[in-house]
């Protein structure tokens, strides 16, 4: 498990909380679509994959300067989801809502450059 604190582990941390964390929410949305065991089973899968991505989030808070695994978790993560719900549920987006997008991926990059 030392392996989680090395430097190099966190692309792959993040990359692993945004996925669990994009697929919980997605799924959660599937599960109104559904009615009986069918919707209270995506319900469970969607809750335990949030489960795992707050896990894995405080696996990569540890030892690493907490401004930029936020920024990285959450902000990537809420940019995938909405580029998912538009992919998956047609969801349309408003010029606005993708400069919003836009600036949320620039703010991270730039917490990114200014840790270094």
């Amino acid at each position: 498990m030392n392996w989680i604190l090395t430097p190099g582990a966190t692309p792959l941390l993040v990359t692993v909380f945004i996925a669990f964390s994009v697929v919980g929410s997605l799924l959660l949305r599937v599960a109104g679509q559904y009615q009986g065991w069918k919707a209270a089973a995506v319900f469970i899968v969607g809750n335990i994959s949030g489960f795992v991505a707050a896990l894995v989030l405080t696996l990569t808070l540890r030892g690493r300067h907490p401004n930029l695994v936020y920024a990285l978790c959450l902000g990537g993560g809420f940019c995938v989801l909405q580029l998912m719900s538009r992919m998956l549920f047609r969801m349309p987006l408003t010029p606005w809502q993708w400069c919003g997008i836009g600036l949320i991926a620039a703010g991270v990059v730039c917490l990114q450059i200014e840790m270094r």
